[in-house]
């Protein structure tokens, strides 16, 4: 066998293993809509530290929050799956309660949600190309200096591997108003870590 020949091999096994978890997940989400209680606790395994990733990096600022507002995401999750049509759709169904239930917290607690001011970044000069050494401490810092719309698209696209159009479903924009914003983000991220913390 060739080198290009094994190379599509790898790439069609790859391809399967990634279609077989696709269909093994979207059994698990139409057992637990039909009341199956050990399917829906391995959905819980399964996206349980995503969603908590997602929502501790939202509510940075109140950590101690975290974990209380996941078990009310997967609470919500547990409620509203009968209705979901597509179990296809999980991850970015999933996605968008937790952005929902994320943001009722901000206004409940009167959390600050900088404005998203585009705008101005567009104003800024270029990001340095350098940030080849970027640790995990300075990208979580990093991070943590945007705005939460910001912060949630470079979270979805980068950590959750969701596509441009489930981004866009997710946090209600239009698939334009997601390839700016990543753009912006990820332009607002190098700058936010080419800052010295104080």
């Amino acid at each position: 066998m060739n080198f290009l020949a094994s190379v599509g091999s790898i790439h069609s096994k790859a391809q399967v293993s990634a279609n077989t978890q696709q269909l093994y997940e979207q059994t698990l989400v139409i057992r637990s809509q039909i009341g199956d209680e050990r399917a829906f606790q391995e959905l819980l395994t399964l996206y349980g530290p995503h969603l908590l990733r997602f929502t501790r990096k939202m509510i940075h600022t109140a950590p101690h929050l975290a974990e209380d507002v996941t078990q009310e995401i997967w609470l919500a999750i547990y409620k509203g799956l009968p209705s979901l049509l597509d179990a296809g759709k999980f991850r970015p169904w999933a996605f968008r309660i937790a952005r929902d239930r994320i943001y009722r917290e901000y206004r409940r607690r009167k959390i600050t949600v900088e404005s998203l001011d585009e705008g101005h970044l567009a104003e800024l000069p270029e990001a340095g190309s350098g940030g080849a050494g970027v640790d995990v401490e300075e990208l979580h810092r990093g991070l943590d200096a945007l705005s939460p719309e910001h912060r949630e698209v470079l979270m979805l696209c980068f950590f959750e591997e969701l596509s441009y159009e489930e981004i866009a479903g997710v946090t209600g924009s239009t698939l334009g108003t997601v390839r700016s914003r990543i753009h912006y983000a990820k332009r607002a991220l190098k700058i936010a870590l080419e800052r010295k913390p104080s």
